[in-house]
Order: structure tokens, then C-alpha cells, then sequence
């Protein structure tokens, strides 16, 4: 009898098209973010509007990975208890 093998389709997707990976990535921390800084009344702190625009630039200059590396580390630290203190 032959092991049986459990195969990740998302992986699988991840290692042929790693750009793809990155923008779905990109764009699931997007969705976590917007809750976040979105909203006319809600005041930005510096370092949050740098890495916002160090994303930006990520995205503009085709760094998929970068983009989705800074969102997701920004989306993390905005999300902490200790944000919201």
C-alpha cells in the first residue's frame, strides 16, 4: 500500500507563480488595513503614513513581495491590543 500524500493547492500555486502569491497576499493585508487607516476623521501617526507610502512605492516599482512583506508587518502591529491603548 502506497503512503498517502497530502498535496496544498495554494502551495502548489505559490511555487509556480510566486508573483501571484505575493499579490494575493498583498491584497488580503490591503483588507486588513483598510478597517484600520481608512476614514476621513481618523489621524494617521508619521511612521504609519511612511509605511504606507513605502508600500505604495513597493507596489508602484512591481516589488510584489516587499509590498506584502510591509502590509502584512503594518496590518500585524496595527491589529495588537496595544494599538488600540
Amino acid at each position: 500500500m502506497a503512503d498517502a500524500q497530502v498535496i496544498s493547492l495554494s502551495g502548489y500555486r505559490a511555487r509556480r507563480h510566486p508573483t501571484a502569491a505575493y499579490l494575493e497576499r498583498l491584497d488580503l493585508a490591503v483588507g486588513r488595513l483598510e478597517p484600520l487607516v481608512g476614514g476621513e476623521r481618523r489621524r494617521l501617526s508619521p511612521s504609519v503614513e511612511q509605511e504606507l507610502a513605502r508600500i505604495a512605492t513597493a507596489v508602484s516599482a512591481g516589488l510584489s513581495r516587499e509590498a506584502a512583506d510591509r502590509a502584512e508587518r503594518l496590518a500585524d502591529l496595527l491589529e495588537h491590543p496595544a494599538a488600540h491603548a
